[in-house]
């Protein structure tokens, strides 16, 4: 058995150099996928800067699940759905193209009346939906005790900044970078671009964690190592951190 995992991390390390910088960190991700165990793959790489996403990652972010708490009607909920949190003016939102009130507007203007004061509601208390995940709490006390930079990159509007203090894992990151300061969208390579060049962050020193795979793939395009956590697994995610060298 140690032999065969020998010879495993010896092919792994092998095929990682002949690959082009971009292609070793999809390379590199792929590996983490398809392994789980602790051992580390990474003593090559320096990851200095773990960098977070926040919806589906720090906090709960689950508009189907929010939906059926509210709303009965399956129809609603899907109306809903597609005109709110599917919707472009979400995404102006996010981009910093669009205010908190115009998407209500939207919302009103292509939703039924009987939902209007409902979804309006709904808007306006929205991070009330989205409690932190304590597991992943620990997790970032756990890196910013073992000496890494916490950064934040979201795609979230400025409504942000009204419940940032309520989540207590951004108490301990160094710095945040929200999508709608810069007119940009995650996967848009310019939005880690200018991660680091705010932070000043050289890419190949770190890594960063989001619920969507499309983004992961963004990252890994604009030059850093990254890790989807779709699944919510936090020992899956811990297991890759340390395949890759990290402490945790």
């Amino acid at each position: 058995m140690v032999i065969c995992e020998i010879k495993f991390y010896f092919v792994i390390f092998k095929a990682y150099f002949i690959f082009k910088p971009i292609k070793r960190l999809k390379f590199l991700s792929i590996c983490i996928k398809i392994t789980n165990t602790s051992q580390r793959i990474g003593e090559y790489m320096e990851i200095k800067n773990i960098i977070f996403d926040m919806g589906g990652v720090i906090i709960d972010f689950r508009p189907e699940f929010t939906l059926k708490k509210y709303f009965e009607n399956e129809k609603d909920r899907e109306l809903i759905l597609q005109n709110v949190f599917k919707s472009s003016v979400w995404q102006d939102m996010d981009r910093g193209t669009a205010s908190h009130e115009q998407m209500k507007e939207y919302a009103c203007k292509h939703l039924p009346p009987h939902l209007h004061n409902r979804v309006c509601h709904l808007l306006d208390n929205w991070f009330d939906e989205m409690p932190p995940k304590e597991d992943m709490y620990e997790v970032v006390k756990a890196l910013k005790e073992n000496g890494y930079k916490i950064y934040l990159l979201s795609n979230v509007s400025k409504v942000f900044y009204e419940h940032k203090d309520s989540i207590p894992a951004f108490s301990l990151f160094d710095g945040f970078l929200i999508s709608a300061d810069y007119l940009l969208l995650k996967p848009e390579k310019e939005i880690f671009e200018k991660l680091y060049e705010v932070f000043s962050l050289k890419p190949d020193e770190c890594f960063f964690i989001d619920d969507m795979q499309k983004n992961t793939d963004g990252a890994i395009h604009a030059g850093m190592a990254s890790y989807c956590f779709a699944d919510g697994d936090i020992d899956r995610l811990k297991a890759a951190m340390r395949l890759i060298g990290i402490k945790i």
